[in-house]
């Protein structure tokens, strides 16, 4: 195995730096409301930052490829963050947790019926995004959000 020089790897983190930063952009467009009331509720967590690890894991692998950072890999980052914002929405429900990220956590400032209708809303935000790239990634998206499902339930019951 070849070893990476330094201004490779350097390159590389500014590439995936600059993928990063247009991921935070597109996460903001696509969690506001046109009307702008549910942007408070729907964009609580990702206005709370986070390490954004599963994008950055997804630009980072994309340099495996012939295409790194085009707008397939955009949208893909996206559609991982946003389907793991929609878990923290219902797992903070489920655990009564107060605070998520350093802030209050949303149903302790929503309610819990609003909370789980916002986990909804962002995961529905996910799926039209990753309609967008394909019935594979449709079909991989809806095994990944069942597994998750399947996980909780798993977790609730403790099976």
């Amino acid at each position: 195995m070849s070893n990476l020089s330094q201004s490779r790897i350097d390159e590389l983190e500014d590439q995936i730096s600059d993928g990063l930063a247009q991921v935070e952009e597109r996460l903001s467009q696509v969690l506001s409301d046109d009307r702008g009331v549910l942007d408070d509720i729907v964009g609580h967590l990702a206005k709370a930052g986070g390490k954004r690890m599963r994008p950055g894991l997804v630009l980072l692998c994309s340099h495996l490829g012939e295409h790194p950072s085009s707008e397939q890999i955009l949208r893909a980052c996206v559609v991982v963050e946003l389907t793991h914002l929609a878990t923290l929405y219902h797992d903070d429900v489920m655990d009564s947790a107060p605070t998520r990220r350093g802030v209050n956590a949303v149903q302790r400032v929503w309610g819990n019926n609003r909370a789980v209708l916002a986990g909804d809303l962002v995961f529905a935000r996910a799926s039209q995004v990753v309609a967008t790239l394909g019935p594979d990634a449709v079909l991989q998206h809806a095994v990944t959000f069942d597994r998750l499902c399947r996980g909780q339930l798993n977790e609730t019951f403790g099976l």
